[in-house]
Parts: C-alpha cells; sequence; structure tokens
C-alpha cells in the first residue's frame, strides 16, 4: 500500500513528515531518520532509525 502526501518545504529547508506516515512507522519526536536520496529512481527515501542510543 502506497501513502502519498504533499508537503511544503519551510523557509530553513525543512519537511514535516505527514501524521499518516509518522503512525505507520511509529516515529516519534527526538527519533532518527536516515534520508537518502536514490539516483536510480529519483527519489528520497527515508528509513526509522530509532531513538538515539539504540542500536541500529
Amino acid at each position: 500500500m502506497e501513502v502519498e502526501e504533499i508537503v511544503k518545504v519551510s523557509r530553513n529547508y525543512q519537511v514535516t513528515i505527514p501524521a499518516k506516515i509518522r503512525q505507520k512507522f511509529q516515529i516519534k519526536e527526538g527519533d532518527l531518520v536516515k534520508v537518502v536520496y536514490d539516483e536510480k529512481e529519483n527519489a528520497v527515501k527515508i528509513s526509522v532509525m530509532g531513538e538515539p542510543g539504540s542500536n541500529f
């Protein structure tokens, strides 16, 4: 199932992860996420790494 949302880039080049996606991946404030640019797909992907200090 694909979840798609459109978000706006802030003045500081930040984007908010939409609530539906945060809930699906159980992302909480302070969690670490890895952001990767996939050149083949021309897409930005994020992976949830968990809380700081956790073994990932």
